[in-house]
This record gives structure tokens, C-alpha cells and sequence, in this order.
């Protein structure tokens, strides 16, 4: 009986959603527009004016059709122009008019209406071509434009107000921001899949897959997870993301040239490892640690890091992974990681597909990485974001001083705002590209790594959000790849 009413309740609304709102293109009704490319739990279907059913991956869907799941339910909806739409548990979503044909992009258009919950769209080729406004996302009076892109919305009503999650753990930003540029005396060159992009300057977000290349200065920058890295004059370093032995995400930073001195932050947490560097060798870092490495020559042609590079421990623990298993270095320890042909062998009980490396027996007598005072370094005066400035030590060749990132307070760089309980509400996250947030009142544009927030009666503007909010950025499900809609698009 129990389930019986909640698949009446569930008709109901789903009926009274699809009642209250006319259809703008009523002569589009019937057209096939998309397809369930997949559904896990139970997925419904209502076509206009039709009753509700349950619904299985491959299901074509129409315009007038509205699409729903159950607690614990996912699905992906797949248009014919390549739009990826992925519904999380307990949400609706309506198609109100779609067109599509490759050849006339004049005619393009694409109209959805969020009735509950939320879902995460990667744009097709409607929201690529032609005119920007053929794409149209609607939730209660806030419409959604785009500009070829990838993001989020979500309807918050009563609901949502535990949705802030208590335990991050192995879960990266969906927008795939890691951080800022805290410090430089100049802009640091950033390429993307090895074409340039704009250059980071102070306060700029720093994004998973960037590499950032270092001029003649050094530079400081903050993670939004507590980490603190200096890269020392013409460093490089890629950002990129790898599974630890727990199967958590976490940050990989691939020293392809130069110099880099990190530390972690202290994790109340149970967790393996804060972050992963890649240099000469896989080292994992444990929470509340230092460490320096240096490249003894740049990556190779295609090579993911430097193939030899000194290191020194100078705070806390790291567990360099090779072959032969875990070996732990403490505070103190110097050594040198070279990537020799067998570290590419997989070592039992770990992951496939991370580099291996193998650790060198002999320490450096005259470590590259040399030990570095505790005094304040003399030097250069650099403006910081936040209102912090820095002392940036003088630097030449390896071993010279660089700044030390144990002078930055970790809680200082988390994003304002990120931890925030949500009200009720419409609220947008961007993980690529453009949005436009728009209600009666006002109209704001909003960028990747950003989020909005639309207030639910209509009389306040919407509102920027310096970052995406935790409970849209940070989900454990839309973490997996049945929620990624960009997986498919491969």
C-alpha cells in the first residue's frame, strides 16, 4: 500500500506540474526529442496528457513529456543534437519544444522546465551554433541561458536544507577548480591540452588539466583544500587527477620542469593522501606535510613528469609508490626518484594505470633541494589576493631559497561562501563555459567555477556566488560516471 501511494503521489504531481505550465510549442507535441540512454532505480515517463509509467534505458521521449525519478533513481537523456541531461534522485524535468536538424541552425530549439529536485546539462550542438537564445532552462520564474557549456541547476525547496555535505573525502569539484593564484610578480602562462589560454594573474581560479608555466619569479598558489604550493622561475607544473589506493579522487601535480616546494593541510579526516606529486616518481602526501622536489631536467616529449628529481621531506610523511611497495619517508629524509622501465609494472593491491617509479638506494650527498631557514626570507615584496603579502626570497639556480608555503594559513583559502547551507531558492553551478541567470527583475552572467542563486519570489535579482556552492560541486553521485554526462560524448 505504501508504495501504491507514492506512485499516486508522484503521478499527481508530475500531472498538476505538467498542467500548470502550457506547452509553448503545443504543434511540437509527439515529436521525438531525446532518449533514455540510461536509468538506474525507478525512472517515470508522463507524455502529454498521458498517464505515468515506469520506464527503462532506451525509451524515446517527446516533446510534452515529462521524465522523473525515485529516491535513490538516476537518468540520462540523450538528445538528437548531442545534449546530455542527467537527472539525480527525486527530480522532473519537462522537454517544452525541441527542434534540431544539422543543416539549419536558424530554426534550433531547445526548452526544458525543472519541476523538482535538479539535473546537470552538457550542451549539444544547439547550445554551440546559431542564435544563444534557441536553449531555454526554466525553474518556477528563473530561466537559464547558455553559451556552450556545462552546469547544474537545482530547485530548493524545503528539502534541500541538509544537502550541505559533512564528509568531502575523495571528491573533487565537478567544475574541476582547484584553487588561485595567491602570488606573482607576473602572469603565469597556462595551457590547456597544450594550447594556450588566458593567463593566470592574482586571484585567478587555477582548473584540473591546466599547466601552468613559470617566467622569471616565483609564484605562490593556494588550493581550496588548504594546500599551498611555490613553484620556483621556470617551473611547470600540470594538474591532473588520480585515484589514491582507496579509490579516492585527489589532485596529482606533475612537475614537468623545475622547482616545487607544497605543503598540505592538516585533515581531521581519515584520508590516505592530500595530494599526489608525480616527479621522477608517484609520492603520496600525507595530511600536514612539506616537502621540496626538484626536476633534475624537463619531461621528455609526451612524458607525464620529469623522469628524475630530488626530494626532501621537510615536514610530516610521504610514501613514495614503486614496484617494490610502499617506502616511507619522514621529516629529514633526502633522496632521489628516478622512473626506471619496471616502474610501469602495477604493484599489488593498487590502482592500474598510475606511473611507477622506483626509489633510487643512495640519499644526495648535496641534496639539489637544499634545507632552508625559518627566518623570514629577504626579497621581493609581492601583492597578495586576500589582502596578504608575501616575502618572496631572492632565486637562481636549484637550491636557492624560495618562500616557504608553511607561512600560509590553510583556513585562509577556502572560498567564502563554499560551506553554505542552502535556502530556498534556484541555484546554477558551472563546470565549463557560460550560463545567463535571469528572472523577472535582473539578469547576471556567470562563468566556470562560479555558481548563482535566484531568489524564489520573483522580487530580488539573482545574485552571483564567488564559487559554486559545496552541496552542487562536491556530490559523491554526480562524482561517478553515470552522472557525467560528458562521459558520453567520447
Amino acid at each position: 500500500m505504501r508504495r501504491a501511494g507514492l506512485w499516486h503521489a508522484l503521478a499527481l504531481v508530475l500531472a498538476l506540474a505538467c498542467a500548470v505550465v502550457p506547452l509553448p510549442g503545443a504543434a511540437q507535441a509527439g515529436k521525438v526529442a531525446a532518449v533514455l540512454r540510461s536509468a538506474t532505480g525507478t525512472v517515470f515517463q508522463q507524455p502529454s496528457g498521458g498517464q505515468v509509467r515506469v520506464v527503462q534505458a532506451g525509451v524515446e521521449l517527446a516533446v510534452g513529456d515529462t521524465v522523473g525519478t525515485q529516491k535513490g533513481a538516476f537518468a540520462l537523456v540523450v538528445f538528437s543534437d548531442g545534449s546530455r541531461v542527467a537527472l539525480r534522485p527525486e527530480s522532473a524535468m519537462a522537454i517544452r519544444g525541441y527542434s534540431f536538424k544539422p543543416d539549419d541552425p536558424v530554426n534550433d530549439q531547445m526548452s526544458m522546465q525543472l519541476l523538482k529536485g535538479w539535473l546537470r546539462v552538457v550542451s549539444g550542438q544547439i547550445g554551440k551554433r546559431g542564435d544563444q537564445a534557441a536553449f531555454e532552462l526554466k525553474a518556477t520564474d528563473t530561466t537559464i541561458g547558455i553559451r556552450g557549456t556545462d552546469f547544474a541547476v537545482r530547485l530548493c525547496e524545503l528539502d534541500c536544507e541538509g544537502a550541505a555535505p559533512s564528509d568531502l573525502e575523495g571528491v573533487l569539484p565537478q567544475s574541476g577548480r582547484l584553487g588561485r593564484l595567491l602570488a606573482s610578480a607576473a602572469p603565469l602562462r597556462r595551457l590547456r591540452d597544450g594550447v594556450p589560454t588566458l593567463d593566470a594573474t592574482l586571484d585567478t581560479p587555477i582548473f584540473l588539466g591546466d599547466v601552468l608555466v613559470v617566467g622569471n619569479v616565483e609564484a605562490v598558489i593556494g588550493l581550496d583544500d588548504g594546500t599551498r604550493l611555490v613553484l620556483g622561475p621556470g617551473s611547470r607544473v600540470a594538474l591532473r587527477a588520480e585515484e589514491d589506493a582507496r579509490e579516492q579522487r585527489v589532485v596529482r601535480l606533475d612537475l614537468l620542469e623545475g622547482v616545487l616546494r607544497l605543503a598540505t593541510p592538516p585533515q581531521p579526516r581519515a584520508r590516505l593522501y592530500a595530494v599526489l606529486v608525480n616527479a621522477g616518481g608517484l609520492v603520496g602526501l600525507r595530511p600536514d606535510t612539506a616537502i621540496d622536489l626538484a626536476c633534475e631536467g624537463p619531461a621528455q616529449a609526451r612524458a607525464f613528469a620529469c623522469e628524475a628529481a630530488a626530494v626532501e621531506v621537510r615536514d610530516g610523511a610521504a610514501d613514495v609508490l614503486s614496484v617494490e611497495g610502499l617506502r616511507t619517508l619522514r621529516a629529514g629524509a633526502r633522496v632521489r626518484l628516478v622512473e626506471t622501465a619496471a616502474g610501469t609494472a602495477p604493484r599489488a593491491g593498487a590502482p592500474e594505470g598510475l606511473p611507477r617509479c622506483a626509489l633510487a638506494p643512495q640519499a644526495l650527498a648535496t641534496p639539489r633541494v637544499a634545507p632552508l631557514p625559518d627566518d623570514t626570507l629577504p626579497g621581493q615584496s609581492v601583492p597578495m589576493a586576500a589582502n596578504h603579502r608575501v616575502q618572496l626570497g631572492a632565486f637562481g639556480a636549484l637550491g636557492q631559497r624560495l618562500f616557504d608555503p608553511r607561512d600560509i594559513a590553510p583556513d585562509t583559502l577556502r572560498p567564502a561562501g563554499a560551506g553554505q547551507r542552502p535556502e530556498p531558492g534556484v541555484y546554477a553551478a558551472v563546470f565549463e563555459g557560460l550560463i545567463s541567470v535571469a528572472n523577472p527583475v535582473g539578469r547576471i552572467l556567470v562563468p566556470a567555477g562560479q555558481g548563482a542563486f535566484s531568489p524564489p519570489d520573483g522580487r530580488l535579482p539573482p545574485r552571483l556566488l564567488p564559487v559554486s556552492p559545496d552541496f552542487m560541486e562536491r556530490d559523491r553521485e554526480l562524482d561517478r560516471s553515470r552522472m557525467s554526462p560528458g562521459e558520453c560524448i567520447r
